[in-house]
């Protein structure tokens, strides 16, 4: 009997052995509560420490985290046995306020353990407003997000909307108004006055069909604070692109629709020399079947007369546009770009190019 227990512990002690054998790796904690860290600090880091107890190198092959936000570090290189190394595990805290809980999947050449799960909790306390950074446009004690609001895809026929965020840190209530706002704009604060302290938007609403106009357009308005005489810096910029709305026309309609088409897209005025002037011909054409409309002309360059006598075009008709070249001050070779609006469908926007080699005299 005695004989027959030595052998079997002889055998689990050997099984044991067996089991040992090849990397095995064993981690100090799994788990770790960061507890409550700051968004300011942007990021949080913990070191899991692990140890190499098997009797072979231990290779980790990757390591994945749950989310983009948590970012693991691990030895590339194989730790020895009975060596210790760790996985470096970061979380961003940027940008995340509130309570986090990520997975990190650790996988390994351990036979018995090949793949091994990290987690980290914890909650991230939000940063203190920075009302300047928040607000970082002043007028008179009131503060805004922005004093610059572009509209650029502005369809005719639609309403654009855009928000500025405001804040009084004046110590005494203030009532806002406007002046000079123009008629495609309109202004919507949601309160008219605000007490210190309080917050606030202005809703501002683009109305493209009322301004009659194509193309980039600049407009602004004043902000008046308690009804004092308008600061000429407390003025709200307005930009826009002003175009048609050719999605809604139906198959049939752009079948019969206009086509605009110029004799040539580049004009070279050749050696000029500075302030001479020079004229040029171009023929623009309507190949479709409906009238065609120059809604707008916009040379790059005020230098650049265009004159086009006809701003209507019939089913098949042509007509020379002159452009007129002034070298002005220029001084060698110049490129200038010239904008004909249409109401082309296809092809609304045509550019032409006025090219020159100036010298001064």
């Amino acid at each position: 009997m005695k004989r027959i227990v030595l052998t079997w512990a002889a055998l689990t002690i050997c099984v044991f052995c067996f089991a040992k054998n090849g990397a095995s790796i064993e981690f100090a904690t799994k788990a770790h509560d960061f507890g409550v860290v700051s968004e300011e600090s942007k990021a949080a880091t913990y070191n899991f420490v692990f140890k190499n107890t098997g009797n072979a190198p231990l290779i980790i092959y990757k390591a994945i985290a749950s989310c983009g936000c948590t970012t693991p570090i691990f030895p590339k290189e194989p730790i020895a046995a009975g060596a210790t190394a760790a996985v470096k595990v970061t979380y961003d805290t940027e940008g995340r306020p509130g309570a986090f809980h990520k997975d990190i999947t650790v996988y390994t050449n351990d036979a018995e353990r090949p793949n091994l799960i990290l987690i980290i909790t914890g909650t991230v306390e939000p940063k203190t407003e920075n009302i300047e950074a928040t607000y970082p446009k002043e007028m008179q004690g009131l503060r805004l997000t922005r004093t610059l609001v572009p509209f650029l895809n502005a369809k005719i026929g639609s309403t654009e909307t855009e928000t500025i965020n405001i804040i009084n840190t004046n110590r005494t209530p203030v009532k806002l108004s406007f002046l000079k706002v123009p008629k495609h704009i309109i202004v919507s604060p949601a309160n008219l006055t605000l007490q210190p302290n309080e917050t606030g938007r202005l809703v501002i609403q683009y109305l493209s069909a009322n301004a009659h106009d194509y193309g980039r357009r600049e407009d602004s308005f004043y902000v008046l604070i308690n009804g004092k005489k308008v600061n000429t810096n407390n003025r709200i910029n307005i930009s826009a692109y002003i175009a048609e709305d050719f999605s809604r026309q139906n198959s049939k309609e752009l079948e019969n629709a206009p086509v605009a088409e110029f004799s040539v897209n580049r004009i070279n005025y050749g050696k000029m020399e500075a302030k001479a002037h020079k004229t040029a011909y171009v023929q623009l054409s309507n190949k479709g079947k409906s009238p065609l409309y120059i809604r707008k002309i916009i040379p790059e360059y005020d230098g650049i007369k265009i004159v086009a006598e006809k701003k209507k075009l019939l089913a098949g008709e042509s007509e020379k546009v002159k452009i007129d070249f002034n070298a002005g001050t220029f001084n060698g070779n110049i490129v200038q770009r010239i904008s004909f609006i249409t109401n082309d469908p296809k092809n609304s926007v045509i550019r032409i190019f006025a090219t020159a080699q100036v010298s001064k005299k």
